[in-house]
Parts: structure tokens; sequence; C-alpha cells
């Protein structure tokens, strides 16, 4: 950087500046100040350390000739950009690869010179390059001569040397013979050797063997004058003669066959010049067939855009559609998130808060229009299971379908029918089976928590997702289990504690597995409520196998001693826990929700949710219900199920709960009564 604003000081008309050898790795920072020498023609930057150029040279706005040998350039693109933006180069001395070298004076099409070679068939103007000046000057007729050759003549001034020493060997032996005479058959050979000579560097070879032909006879003649005195002087004179003219004579021979070897090669590099030629000329035709091609896809992907911008509106207006559709969406879907988030943590809320406060209706939904047949074809409990999964199925499958329809949801209750409709078909049938069906219900909801769910979501007591809550309460249980089995046998195999774990889950759990389930998964309070409760069942059963015959003694014993339990019935007790916990949470909007439901069918229509909105919270606008109105039935179904107002009125819900608990009523106590699942019922079976 110095050494370039030393020279902007110095010499700011100067036409060259050489950087060789500086060490350069970028030319960033001397870029601005070489532009400042508006005279700059000639850039050396060889023998550095530069990978790339910068984009923009203009600034050179002069430069005809830049060397850039020696450096370390990896891709061609790190330089083309930069020597581009040069308007005035002609000639660039660069390292390269071979392909790139092709694809760079593809690119540079006002190239003259390329690392020295000639790029097109003009006579190239050879430069010479110094401190003072770099002004092109133009290579003597020399270049011209090669171009169009001319045949050299033999002319007298090539002899003056021989003349001047004929002439004085004449004066020395007192004669006066003519030089043309005495040399006319040398002169003679010398023009036939030469008659069609273009090349002076061969010319001068043979000139310059015919002078030493004449220097030899003018010896020959003074060494023979000499002998008549001095014999020994002329035999000195003849030594040193012939010894110049060997040399003179070898000098001629090796100049003479340099000259030929140099032809050969001249020879050989015209031709491969000529093929180079001949490559840059198919590599221009290339370069405009391509050129051809880009014009082509040009106009093609204007027609390709013309199109687009057609079909751009016509999607920009289903588009608009479609955002109107989103806004309806989005709130609705931010609250069913918010809902099944909670949901999700259900599991953990404590429900001991709850039960200390509210307590269940007694009256409940009665399935409507159904007479019970007592004669009816009784389901057993694994038939009612199977059959109240396939309905949850197909229900889930049939909401979808509404939902992508916008068509209103229907009740459990009334897709009980629909269910049996598509299966069934005859009125009949359908009626004998919703009959076994609910006669199952209500046979084996105090054995059997999924058919107490599934009947508590007939009567809406409870909404449809719940069923998903005590899912998760079953997957939770059983990973807890494995993960209590892995941390105390941590030294056994993988298959070891699945065999565990699946023999635990099919038998019995120990005191210290349950219990650590329980206080894992609960607070302090709920956890002893439902220690106590397990406990509980576990008298329970104990007392049922005591008053039985003494075959089973034994594991009656078993249980009594070590409090372990059979694992269905402590999974009965957390999922009559829960389902209790979330009936509390529901019991005093189920209260609100039967008294604005005039048909006593679980769905409510557009003014009777208005007035349970007024219910929950009579401080709301006008504008708020509407709000919620399009959350809840955004297609204006006027159909709104029980199932759809706990989803989208959950933190409502939360309020009212809380409500609940401020007045510490008391009527839990009669719930548990109620609801308290038949343990001892079924002992036998369990064990």
């Amino acid at each position: 950087m110095d050494k370039v604003k030393e020279i902007r000081n110095n010499f700011p008309d100067t036409t060259e500046v050489s950087l060789e050898s500086c060490g350069l790795s970028s030319l960033d920072d001397v870029l601005n100040v070489l532009g400042e020498l508006v005279n700059l023609r000639v850039l050396r930057l060889s023998n550095n350390r530069l990978t790339k150029l910068p984009t923009d040279m203009s600034r050179l706005s002069k430069v005809e000739y830049l060397d850039l040998t020696g450096n370390h350039f990896d891709s061609i693109d790190d330089i083309l950009p930069g020597l581009c933006s040069l308007p005035m180069l002609k000639h660039l001395d660069i390292t390269m690869a071979e392909a790139d070298e092709d694809e760079l004076i593809i690119n540079l099409a006002n190239l003259l010179t390329f690392n020295g070679t000639p790029l097109t068939d003009i006579p190239d103007q050879k430069y010479e390059y110094n401190e003072e000046s770099v002004s092109p000057i133009k290579a003597t007729d020399e270049k011209d001569s090669v171009q169009n050759p001319m045949f050299i003549e033999v002319n007298d001034s090539d002899f003056d040397s021989s003349r001047k020493l004929f002439e004085a060997t004449q004066l020395y032996l007192g004669l006066r013979e003519s030089f043309v005479h005495h040399t006319a058959d040398v002169v003679s050979e010398l023009k036939q050797r030469t008659k069609t000579e273009t090349d002076p560097i061969r010319y001068h070879n043979e000139v310059t063997n015919a002078n030493r032909i004449i220097f030899d006879r003018c010896f020959e003649s003074i060494i023979a004058q000499v002998s008549r005195n001095d014999k020994k002087l002329a035999s000195i004179m003849m030594i040193l003669k012939n010894s110049y003219s060997g040399l003179l004579e070898d000098s001629y021979n090796f100049m003479d066959q340099s000259i030929q070897e140099f032809g050969k090669r001249v020879r050989s590099m015209q031709k491969d010049l000529d093929g180079a030629d001949q490559e840059i000329g198919q590599l221009l035709e290339a370069a405009e067939a391509l050129q051809q091609t880009a014009s082509d896809s040009e106009s093609a992907k204007r027609k390709i855009l013309v199109g687009w911008e057609k079909e751009r509106e016509q999607l920009g207006e289903e588009i608009g559609f479609l955002k109107n559709e989103l806004e309806k969406y989005k709130n609705r879907l931010t609250q069913f998130q918010l809902n099944k988030q909670k949901i999700a943590t259900q599991i953990t809320t404590s429900p001991s808060k709850i039960l200390k406060s509210v307590s269940p209706s007694n009256n409940s939904f009665k399935i409507s229009q159904l007479t019970i047949n007592t004669n009816t074809k009784s389901l057993t409990l694994r038939q009612l299971k199977d059959t109240i999964e396939e309905i949850y199925a197909s229900k889930q499958k049939f909401d979808e379908k509404c939902s992508e329809n916008k068509l209103p949801r229907e009740t459990m209750e009334q897709y009980l029918y629909t269910f049996l409709n598509q299966k069934y078909g005859l009125k009949n049938l359908i009626l004998e089976y919703a009959s076994s069906i609910i006669q199952g219900v209500k046979r084996y909801s105090h054995e059997d928590n999924d058919v107490a769910v599934f009947g508590k979501i007939i009567r809406n007591e409870i909404d449809e997702e719940f069923r998903f809550v005590q899912k998760q309460l079953k997957e939770t249980v059983s990973e807890l289990l494995k993960v209590f089995l892995r941390g105390k046998y941590a030294k056994k195999l993988d298959s070891e504690i699945s065999a565990m774990h699946q023999q635990r889950m099919n038998g019995e759990l120990n005191e210290e597995e349950w219990v650590d389930i329980v206080k894992y998964m609960y607070n302090k309070e709920d956890s002893l409520n439902i220690i106590m409760k397990v406990t509980e069942a576990v008298q329970a059963i104990q007392t049922k196998l005591n008053r039985g015959n003494s075959r089973i003694s034994s594991p009656s014993k078993s249980i009594g001693v070590s409090n372990k339990i059979p694992f269905k019935i402590f999974m009965k007790v957390l999922l009559t826990y829960q389902l209790r916990g979330h009936e509390q949470f529901l019991y005093k909007f189920v209260k609100l929700f039967r008294q604005v439901d005039s048909d006593k069918n679980g769905v409510l229509s557009e003014s009777e949710f208005k007035q349970l909105l007024a219910t929950i919270n009579p401080n709301r606008t006008e504008t708020e219900y509407n709000q919620w109105l399009n959350y809840v039935d955004p297609w204006n179904n006027q159909q709104i199920t029980f199932s759809e107002c706990v989803t989208f009125l959950s933190a409502e819900l939360l309020k009212l709960v809380n409500e609940k608990t401020s007045q510490g009523t008391n009527e839990s106590d009669a719930i548990e009564e109620q609801e308290e699942y038949d343990f001892e019922s079924n002992a036998n079976e369990e064990m």
C-alpha cells in the first residue's frame, strides 16, 4: 500500500505500475489509489498471493495490459467479473488451468493477446514497456516480411570488409587484380544459395561463410609471399589461418543446423497455432450457438412468465377466498389447541379440591325415544367394549367428514343411531342393538371404566374428548412402571425388563411399585387420597375372598400381608379417581347447559348458546357473543353439541370451578358414594 501511494505522489502521470512479488493477497486496499493514476495503461501483479479479484475494477479505465501470472486463482468465477469490468483490457497474462483459459478467452472478447499468443489474424503490435513510456511500438518490417515474404538479394555492401582486406593484400603483393574478378565464383555461389532466401539470419550466415572463403584466399596469398623470406613465420601464419578458418566454418555449420532446427520448431508451433485458431473458431461458433439458445430460452421464459402471471391472478383470487376462510378458523384453532393442552394436562390436575366443593347432578339425560326390552340379547363385557371402540373409531371419521363438508357434529347419542343405521339398516335391528348397548352400559358401568365413560358421554355428563385423557393415563402408568423396573433392576437386559413389565400388567403390583407410581403422578394430597382408595380396594377384595371357600385363602393371605394389588384393580382406582375429578370439573356447567337445552338432546341452537354464554358471564357484549359463535359454529348450522361447548369454553369452565371451590360446598361425598366402583362384585374374576 505504501509503495502504491509513493508512486501516486511522485509519479502521478506514470503509465506503468509494477507490484510484482509484493505479497498482495487482495486488491481492495490499493484499487482506489491505482484508480487515481489516470494515465495507467500497464499493471504488473505477478507472483503475489491473490486468490480473487474485486468484482468492479472499472476505475482502471485505461489499463490495456494486465500481468497476473504466478497467482493462485482456484475458480474462474473469482476473477471473471473483475476482468470484464476493465473496458480497455487487450493484453492479459495469467496462470490458470487450460479449461479455464478457454472460458476466459470466450468471455473477454476484446483481448488481442492471451499469455503472449495473438488471438486475431491482424498483425499483432509488439508492446515494449518501460518506466518512461508504454506506448505500443510497432515491430520492424521483419514482422511484415513474415506476413508478406520477400526474397533477399545479394548486396555489394555485404563484402565491404572482404574488399578492404583484398585491396590491402593487393597493395602488399604489388598486384592490381580486380576484386569482382577475384570473387566472382564466391559471389555466384552465394547468389545461388540465397536466391529464394527470406530469412535474414540464414542469409547473414551464408554471407559470413562467403567472406570467410575470401579471407582465406587473401591470407593464403600473403603467406605464399612471406614464405619466400621466412618459412617459419609462414608456417605459423598458416596454422593461425587454418585455426580461425576452422572456427568460422564450425560456427557456420552450427548456425546452419540451429536455423534448420529452429525452422522445424517454428513450423510445428505454427501448426499448433493454426489448430488453436481453428479450435477458437469452433469455440466462437459454439458461443454464438449458445447465445442463440439463450435468446430462444429468454423468449420461452417470457412466454412462461406471461402464462404464470395469468395463473397467479387466478390463484390470487382463490387465495383471497382462502384467507377469509382462514380468518374464521384461526381463532377457533387457537381455542382448540388450548383445550387440547388442557386435556393433555388434565391427568395431573388435582381433583381433591374439586371433590370437596361440588357434586354431580342426580338427574341425567335418558336415551331419547327408546323403550328398553328386557328380553333383548345381552352383550358380554368384551363384546360391549369392542362395540364401543368401533363406535369411537367410526364417529371420529364421521366428524372429519362433517368438518370437510361444513356439516354440524352429532352427539354420541345421535351418532349411536347413525352408526347402527349404517351397520344394520332395519329399524327392528337398530332398536334391538341400541337396547342391548344401553343395557350393557347400565350393567357394566360399575365394573369397567371405559363403559362408564361411554355412558356418561351418551348422557352428556362429560365431553367426548375425555376418553383420550383416560387413554393417556393408562399409557403413563405403563411407562412409569417400566421406568421403575428398569431403575430397580439396572443390570437386567431389556428383554428381561419387558417380560417383568408384562408380568406385572397381567398380574399383581408390589406395594413399592404402585405407591411410587402414585407419588410421581400426583401431589401429596391427591397421593394420600389415592393410596387410601387403593388400600380400601385391597381390603374389599380381601373381605370378599374371605367369604369364599378355603381354596382361595392362599392368595388372600398374600394380598393382606404384602399389600400387593392386581394391576387391573389399581388401574380401576386411578381411572375412577380421574373420571370423578373431571365430572366434578363439569358439574356446574352441566347444570347450566341443561337449563338452556330446551330439547334435552345435548344440542344448542344459536339463541340457546348465547343464553348459555350470558349465564356463565353476563358482562359480555353482543360483539363478543358473535365472536364466540364464529368460533363454535363457523358455518351457522345452528347446532352446537355439548362436547363442542366444553371444548371451546374450557377457560370459562375453569372460572366456574374456581367460583364453586371458593363457596366450600360439601357435595363431593355424595358423588363418591354414588360413583364408587363395586370392587367386591368382581374380586374373584380379577384375582
